[in-house]
């Protein structure tokens, strides 16, 4: 308003002046003039009072959108715990009900049953980021990474999880990007997971790509983009803007779209930007921008073939989808290799000279008889001519018939490091082959002893209890892992069976523990994707000191194809487990190499009574409603009394206030984590006092902030028994 006034100020000095240097102007003009400038003014006085007031008023819409974005943001995770706490409850009825199904044969039972617990972990793993990212514990940690890693754990736990899905899943990384990078890998694949399982849930039989891009910022820093898209149906303009906001299916009694909420906040909290694109009958894609940076600036090429006649290949690639044999032509002509692609029906309906090729890549399905008597004939006159059966990940079939032929299988998606490897092992000229060769002949003369090596996949043991792991106290336990859930899990469950534990956050951490010698492990569990260094890396330099060779190493990772188990085993991995945890299949691999006495292979199913000796919490309930986990239980009190410990002083507050619509969202909250936890005494409470604020009984409130002071007070009483009464055990 000052400018403005000033404004018409200068106005008027302007016409005054222009008035006096006019010596015929007469006093009307003078007049008329002012008359002028006094129009000119109101018109300008009104137009900046609309102006004031239309910028008031949108100011006021902004405040008002702001609240109703933190009051929805409430409400979505105010009412995720109870829903997330009903699927938890359908979940267990429906494992009762496969049970008491006589129909069944008892392996069709044990494949449901797993199906049903692995639902069940995804719901705890569900409540358990929830609560983090509702306390803000979730920390994000920045750390060289290999991009690879990332792609095959993703891979990986997809292609355990959706096993005979007919999809086709691309990775196309541009060459430009680089294998190593500074970010924090642990949740950037979670965020990918999330979209992945997303778009997996929408399709059926269509295409799905990740595209992997790099730009560059400046000196170090990268913008990194992540691109998944699809060929499905497309997702409604109007459904797009509440994509991210979680619901509740009640016919289907389970939660839609937490994993993307969960994505989109971890991309924010990584300063990054998570948003989706798609039109209808044309496909959606999510764009995943991500700010990194380099681990080495000067050395842009990345990958590195160790003789140059690997290069200069002549590739034939023929797919059953063109896009996907596209993105592999790309892998591989990073190396200078000259690829054609054919498509499938172009194959089939004329079989194209092959005998100038040196590499010839074909989708297992095209093998017939005529196609193999060729490729036989070809190697006859051309014994160097290397022929790769070409699958998909989520159709896993590695058949014997023609093994004879093939030279190597590959899986999809593909990606780059898998490609250079895969040219080194099939050419057999990796260094690391010599090395391991001298270092076996250098052995034989050697009096150490050495763990067994286990390739097959290591069975469960049945009826396997916490306790059970209490044959192998006095054990010491190195356990390498990035992931501090994943961490805490396995505290917690051994925590009870007298074994020592060291933990360590990456490979390089684990490598240095080893080789100081302070202590002497029996057992080391090596996560393989992991920041700084993998566990790959960590297990070779660790086995470059031959009195570390007693020391059995068990791999955890979630890719089990053949050719990474021979990577794992090539650098000295002893054995390795599958993700997701099985405590079964863990206490097996440790029986297999530290048990003291031979391992039973089948165990009666002993019935766990607890008393609930904690006034306030029912363990024996709450621990049900882990699927028995107790180890995942503890963490889940842990998180609550983390988030909700001092609740009441809120609820006292708001009661006060006479804010019934948070004290709703409050109760609604607190019913589901309540009931989650065994906390029934607050979980009737709250509940008495939702129905009081749904049905404006507001008068009958009186009193309760005492009633709930005094009821949160014993639970977490009972909660610090519990946990004490843990301690004392180890």
């Amino acid at each position: 308003m000052g400018r403005i006034i000033w404004l018409l100020g200068g106005m008027s000095i302007l016409f005054l002046e222009a008035a006096e240097s006019e010596k015929s102007l007469d006093t009307v003009s003078i007049w008329t003039v002012i008359l002028i400038v006094a129009v000119v003014a109101a018109g300008i006085l009104f137009f900046a009072s609309r102006q004031i007031a239309k910028l008031r008023k949108f100011h006021e819409d902004m405040l008002t959108k702001q609240l109703e974005m933190e009051e929805k943001q409430n409400r979505i995770l105010t009412s995720m715990s109870e829903n997330i706490h009903d699927a938890a409850q359908e979940v267990l009825k429906k494992s009762h009900a496969i049970i008491e199904n006589h129909d069944r044969s008892s392996e069709e039972k044990e494949e449901l049953l797993v199906d049903i617990e692995d639902q069940l972990l995804g719901v705890t793993n569900n409540l358990i980021y929830f609560l983090r990212l509702k306390s803000k514990k979730i920390e994000i940690e920045n750390k060289p990474f290999n991009l690879n890693n990332v792609l095959n754990e993703v891979s990986g736990l997809l292609g355990t999880k959706h096993a005979g899905k007919e999809l086709e899943l691309i990775f196309d990384v541009n060459n430009n990007v680089p294998r190593y990078m500074v970010g924090d890998s642990l949740h950037i694949g979670r965020v990918l997971t999330n979209l992945f399982e997303y778009m997996f849930s929408q399709l059926t039989d269509e295409e799905l790509k990740l595209e992997v891009s790099m730009f560059n910022s400046h000196e170090d820093k990268i913008d990194v983009q992540f691109r998944l898209r699809d060929t499905g149906p497309g997702i409604p303009a109007d459904a797009l803007e509440s994509l991210f906001v979680p619901y509740y299916d009640e016919e289907q009694g389970a939660y839609v779209g937490l994993g993307l909420f969960i994505a989109k906040s971890l991309a924010e909290l990584m300063e990054g930007a998570l948003y989706v694109e798609s039109r209808e009958g044309k496909g959606t894609t999510f764009i995943l921008d991500l700010p990194l940076k380099l681990v080495d600036s000067e050395n842009r090429r990345r990958y590195r073939l160790p003789d140059k006649v690997l290069t200069e290949k002549n590739v034939l690639i023929v797919d059953s989808n063109f896009n996907s044999a596209l993105a592999i032509k790309k892998m591989f002509a990073y190396f200078r290799h000259d690829v054609r692609v054919i498509k499938k029906e172009d194959f089939q309906f004329s079989m194209p000279k092959m005998d100038g090729y040196d590499i010839i890549i074909l989708k297992e399905s095209l093998f017939s008889g005529n196609v193999l008597r060729h490729l036989q004939e070809i190697k006859k006159e051309k014994s160097d001519l290397k022929i790769i059966a070409l699958n998909n990940l989520l159709n896993v079939k590695e058949s014997n018939f023609h093994d004879g032929l093939i030279d190597a299988h590959l899986f999809k998606p593909v990606n780059q490091e898998r490609v250079f490897e895969l040219i080194i092992s099939l050419y057999d000229m990796g260094v690391s082959r010599v090395l391991l060769q001298d270092r076996i002949e250098e052995d034989e003369d050697s009096r150490l002893p050495k763990a067994k090596v286990y390739k097959s996949e290591i069975q469960e043991a049945k009826g396997i209890t916490q306790e059970s792991f209490s044959e192998f106290a006095g054990k010491h336990l190195l356990i390498v892992e990035d992931n501090l859930i994943n961490q805490k899990v396995l505290t917690n469950l051994l925590a009870q069976s007298g074994i020592k534990i060291t933990l360590a956050n990456d490979g390089q951490q684990a490598v240095e523990i080893v080789k100081s010698g302070k202590i002497k492990f029996d057992f080391i569990l090596m996560d393989i994707n992991m920041p700084v260094m993998d566990g790959f890396t960590a297990t070779q330099v660790i086995r470059e000191e031959r009195r570390f060779d007693v020391v059995p190493i068990v791999a955890f990772t979630a890719l089990i194809l053949e050719s990474e188990k021979q990577k794992m085993f090539s650098c000295g991995i002893n054995a390795f487990l599958a993700k997701p945890l099985n405590v079964g299949k863990l206490y097996q691999a440790m029986a297999m190499f530290i048990s003291d006495k031979a391992i039973e292979t089948a165990k009666e199913e002993e019935k766990r009574e607890k008393e609930a000796l904690f006034d306030g919490l029912n363990i024996q309930k709450g621990i049900a409603h882990t699927n028995h986990n107790e180890a995942l239980y503890i963490e889940l009190i842990k998180e609550f009394i983390e988030a909700y410990g001092q609740s009441d002083q809120i609820f006292e507050k708001l009661v006060r206030e006479k804010r019934y619509e948070q004290i709703k969202m409050l109760c609604v909250d607190m019913r589901g984590l309540s009931g989650t936890i065994g906390a029934t005494g607050l979980h009737d409470l709250v509940n008495d006092v939702y129905k009081y604020i749904l049905f404006n009984k507001h008068d009958l409130l009186a009193g309760y902030e005492n009633k709930y002071a005094k009821e949160l007070a014993k639970v977490r009483k009972a909660v610090e028994a519990y946990l004490f009464s843990k301690d004392r055990m180890e």
